[in-house]
């Protein structure tokens, strides 16, 4: 993460503060990570997918230099028909599995001590307030997503998050203070774009973010993106709202999306989410509506310990405009995370 001040999309607890100490006393190396399991539905007859997920953090500080390494393995399969697997089977293609192993983060940060800091590498992006991570989400799934409908242009559009950047490998500058922070951000890659990220924390519980990013020197897929959120948390209570678009300036489609979401805290153990999102894609050259609809999630907890949860979710779409066959189908979902 680029700054705890300008990366954090959730305010839960991040999964790193069991983290554990793998060298000498006080050599300032620790281990972190988590495990986690879900399985989901989306509409009759589709089967059920299931997805098993590691991460293991690695940390180091010496004075005013730090270093992150987060390594993800995943593996997800996917049953149809019945749903039902049988390793016997003479019809191995009902079921469908990948499996992947990637570094996903590794940055070394140097802080001057002041309120300025620099890091370098590949990095998390600024964007957009719900997490890349499953133990800092509210919920099983993303706000902004169409279900599983596949775009007719053949992008991805199975239940991926569909306005924010993930990683990229660049450097960044940061600024923060107790009421406010700054973060400028600019790819190392080929045809480079940059982010801007500015904060508000001024007000005990509450914060406030606008991020943006530019995109626009490739020579093909160029986008801007732009975020703005808020949260406020009080007693057992947090509720939050974001604004976020995602303007693809040679081909593809325009997206603009809006949520608003509560957590709350029943008791030291069980947790309640609800979530209504809406999302508008057009086309980036013209203002053909390709989909027009929104999103309600809802989503209790438990916390087992302060290492092992589980939720449940429930999100149905209602489709108000669509050149697609369909309306997306309902999704369920189950999740356990196991943090350490």
């Amino acid at each position: 993460m680029k700054t705890k001040l300008l990366s954090l999309a959730s305010v839960l607890a991040a999964f790193n503060l069991n983290a554990i100490e793998i060298g000498p006393t006080g050599s300032g190396v620790e281990m972190s990570g988590f495990i986690d399991l879900a399985a989901q539905e989306q509409g009759s007859g589709t089967g059920t997918s299931f997805v098993g997920q590691v991460e293991v953090d690695f940390d180091f500080s010496s004075g005013p230099v730090s270093a992150s390494v987060d390594i993800d393995f995943t593996e997800s399969q996917s049953l149809s028909g019945s749903g039902v697997y049988d390793s016997n089977t003479s019809t191995p293609s009902e079921v469908t599995g990948t499996t992947g192993g990637n570094l996903e983060e590794a940055t070394i940060t140097y802080d001057f001590g002041n309120g300025f800091s620099v890091t370098g590498g590949k990095m998390l992006t600024y964007m957009g307030y719900e997490a890349y991570d499953p133990p800092n989400m509210y919920q099983y799934s993303y706000a902004y997503d169409i279900g599983g409908l596949a775009l007719a242009s053949g992008e991805d559009a199975t239940g991926a998050q569909m306005i924010y950047d993930a990683y990229d490998v660049g450097m960044s500058i940061d600024y923060g203070t107790d009421a406010f922070s700054v973060g400028v951000w600019t790819s190392l890659e080929e045809d480079a774009g940059y982010e801007l990220a500015l904060a508000f924390t001024g007000v005990e519980n509450f914060t406030a973010k606008a991020i943006f990013s530019d995109f626009s020197a490739p020579s093909s897929g160029a986008y801007e993106k732009a975020t703005y959120w808020v949260s406020y948390s009080m007693d057992k209570l947090l509720l939050a709202a974001e604004i976020a678009e995602a303007d693809q300036l040679d081909s593809g489609y325009d997206i603009d999306g809006f949520l608003i979401m509560g957590n709350y805290a029943v008791s030291e153990a069980v947790g309640l989410t609800l979530r209504y999102s809406e999302m508008e894609i057009t086309g980036a050259t013209n203002t053909t509506v390709a989909y027009e609809g929104s999103k309600f999630t809802i989503s209790p907890s438990y916390v087992f310990n302060d290492s092992f949860s589980g939720l449940f979710e429930y999100s149905s779409y209602s489709k108000d405009i669509s050149s697609f066959a369909a309306e997306p189908e309902d999704l369920m979902a189950v999740e356990f995370i196991y943090a350490f």
